[in-house]
């Protein structure tokens, strides 16, 4: 699911920032992988681990899995978070507050496309796309989730590379207003991309513009204006399920304050 956007105050460390952004720390959810396998095994070690990765074509030593449970290391690379959650045999949303369970067959990874749907659907009403260069900057000077190139950003949205690290993820979700699981769920994607869809023909059809600048003007209309507006949207909306995809998304739109 998409979600709201969340302070930009700075924050010391990834896992402070995975709790504040409802994630849990990357070691905790492999330490209870590895101490309770979905599977009913028994533990697995880090050398076990190891070996079943490299099974499935990977390569992670049995040192960097101890680091990653021990929090030492805490941003491995997407290729890395796939062949970790192959191995134990639970989807790779998992590790960022997704779903475990996978489906009879699938074997989900980066979703090549998520990134450029965000940049397509998800920006201000009043202009166009963000930039590289826009992104790139809002992450980079959050202070939360590392460093990231405008040039590298382009990389993903052409998925000249697929492989990028946990904060990148974390930032770019963070960014955009988006569940960190958008990136590897196709069952959550086919949900929000449907809302995404809905969202863009409001937009086209002035709806979007016209809720913000009804907000703007809040404080200049009568209460029976206001509550007229509320009932028309309500009466509309009314009926169907809760989106997925946050209207409220302050990244998404112009800050007034």
């Amino acid at each position: 699911m998409l979600t709201g956007f969340h302070s930009s105050g700075k924050i010391a460390g990834l896992e402070t920032l995975q709790r504040r952004c409802g994630v849990r720390p990357f070691a905790e959810v492999l330490n209870e992988l590895c101490n309770n396998p979905p599977d009913g095994r028994g533990k697995v070690t880090n050398v076990g681990l190891s070996a079943a990765v490299r099974t499935r074509g990977g390569d992670i030593g049995h040192g960097y899995i101890s680091q990653l449970r021990l929090g030492v290391k805490d941003n491995p690379t997407c290729q890395a978070i796939v062949d970790l959650a192959g191995a134990l045999g639970v989807h790779p949303a998992v590790f960022v507050g997704g779903r475990r369970e996978l489906h009879p067959g699938e074997r989900p990874g980066w979703r090549a496309g998520a990134v450029a749907t965000l940049f397509e659907a998800v920006h201000p009403p009043d202009r166009g796309p963000w930039s590289p260069e826009e992104v790139a900057a809002s992450i980079s000077s959050s202070g939360q989730f590392g460093s990231i190139s405008a040039s590298y950003i382009r990389e993903l949205l052409s998925s000249a590379s697929g492989n990028p690290r946990l904060k990148h993820i974390l930032g770019l979700a963070d960014h955009f207003g988006a569940d960190p699981a958008y990136f590897f769920d196709d069952d959550l994607a086919a949900r929000v991309d449907s809302e995404l869809t809905d969202f863009l023909a409001l937009r086209e059809l002035g709806v979007v513009e016209f809720v913000t600048r009804l907000a703007e003007r809040t404080g200049d209309l009568s209460p029976q204006a206001r509550a007229a507006a509320v009932e028309g949207f309500r009466q509309a909306l009314e009926g169907g399920e809760g989106w997925s995809f946050p209207l409220n998304s302050r990244r998404a739109f112009p800050d007034h304050t």
